[in-house]
């Protein structure tokens, strides 16, 4: 992770994403490598309670303290899908997602703006 980031345009992650992909073994083995926080995983760490932060590195922190080591980079890429495939940023399909019962911003519940509510969310 180290010597990623000291190359030029790499942040972290960049990092995690080549290192978790690339290169697993070396992921689990490095202490300091964590979760890729894109766009995706910023949103539903938030619409899950697991962070309150909006930047990254933050994010990824709080993320970090909740996520055992070995499964930071399928948790990293589950997060990214689940994101992409289901809950969308402005129209979350809650009654299509397998974690929903658990979900604090479930909009399954009948909220009537859902819109508006998905936007509140982030």
């Amino acid at each position: 992770m180290a010597e990623l980031v000291e190359l030029p345009g790499v942040a972290r992650k960049t990092a995690n994403v080549v290192l978790s992909a690339a290169f697993p073994e070396a992921h689990a083995a490095d202490p300091d490598a964590g979760i890729a926080v894109d766009t995706h995983v910023t949103r539903l760490a938030r619409r899950f309670g697991f962070t309150t932060h909006r930047d990254a590195d933050k994010i990824e922190q709080d993320l970090m303290r909740l996520i055992p080591h070995r499964q930071r980079a399928s948790a990293s890429l589950c997060m990214i899908l689940h994101g992409r495939r289901v809950c969308e940023a402005t129209r979350p399909r809650c009654t299509e997602c397998v974690v929903e019962p658990w979900c604090p911003s479930s909009l399954a519940a009948g909220c009537r703006d859902k819109a508006g509510q998905a936007k509140a969310m982030g």
